[in-house]
């Protein structure tokens, strides 16, 4: 835990950063995120795979917690080109503190912190702070969800099973190929706590009960069906040569499958595209250094890299 007494327009704070193993000041952010965005990340600190990818800003004044940022660094790998970049998420103030520089403060701490190691930072901004990211260099861009209309005759579904990540064994194979494996994702966002934060951790919104294994295709995918619709939201492949994106696809799909969505940017040619956001009030925005990342009009954050 690193803490830092401030002052912002003459009032002072603790800034806190990597603070989580504290148990009351984790309290208190649990409150704040229970109230903005009703949820919390208790859950993810109790999985025990809360790493170093996923870190906490936070203004204190005494004991409560005033305003906060959440930094998540990832990967970005397009065209073989490798960016690190920043996501900023759970970005709140306390009523009371509102209209007080303490969101600035925190964007620019965060920036001057990072300057050397962060290519560009993204994030998701409800409509009510649109006018206010752009001040910090932010642009709206906008995502592209690929669809496949199903083809197979055939499914290969005996070859998948569910894995149970509450058993060890388990749960060391989801790991082994979290870290490592080929994604068959053109914006390949590698952060390995996020994927925990989706997939291990018990909360409502969990993946825990959608991910499969193939031994055959020695791969991980992450998938749910809803009636006729599938969505592939991960896939984990350990071989890095073998390309079998059909295959792996077909193993998902059963006799009712009529659609495949993707919840990230595949490796598809023959899949379209069509404008996505997952909420009608949010929107992906930009620094300037990942404004090209977006440009094809075929490319969307992955769901689970979302914070």
């Amino acid at each position: 835990m690193i803490s830092k007494s401030v002052s912002i327009k003459g009032t002072p704070y603790t800034l806190y950063i990597n603070y989580q193993d504290d148990k009351q000041k984790r309290k208190e952010f649990n409150r704040m995120c229970q109230e903005v965005w009703e949820f919390d990340f208790e859950a993810f600190y109790q999985s025990g795979y809360w790493g170093e990818e996923c870190i906490l800003f936070s203004l204190f004044q005494e004991d409560k917690i005033v305003a906060h940022i959440t930094l998540s660094l990832f990967e970005i790998t397009k065209e073989n080109k490798t960016y690190k970049a920043g996501q900023l998420g759970t970005v709140m103030t306390d009523s009371t503190y509102q209209n007080k520089g303490l969101s600035r403060f925190l964007l620019e701490y965060i920036e001057a912190e990072y300057r050397d190691i962060v290519t560009g930072y993204f994030l998701f901004a409800n409509d009510t702070v649109l006018d206010f990211y752009p001040k910090f260099g932010y642009v709206p861009v906008e995502e592209y969800q690929a669809t496949l209309k199903v083809n197979t005759k055939y499914s290969l579904l005996s070859s998948i099973e569910k894995l149970d990540l509450d058993n060890p064994a388990s749960l060391a194979l989801f790991k082994e190929y979290v870290k490592s494996g080929y994604t068959y994702n053109r914006l390949n966002t590698k952060n390995v706590d996020l994927a925990f934060f989706y997939c291990y951790a018990d909360y409502d919104f969990s993946f825990k009960n959608a991910i499969h294994y193939s031994k055959a295709l020695d791969t991980i995918i992450i998938y749910e069906q809803e009636e006729s619709e599938l969505t592939i939201y991960s896939i984990y492949q350990r071989d890095h040569h073998v390309k079998q994106l059909d295959a792996i696809i077909d193993a998902c799909c059963t006799a009712e499958t009529q659609t495949i969505n993707f919840a990230f940017s595949p490796e598809a040619e023959q899949a379209t595209y069509s404008l996505y956001k997952e909420d009608d009030d949010i929107t992906l925005m930009v620094t300037k250094e990942l404004i090209d990342l977006f440009s094809d009009q075929k490319t969307m954050v992955a769901s689970l890299s979302h914070t």
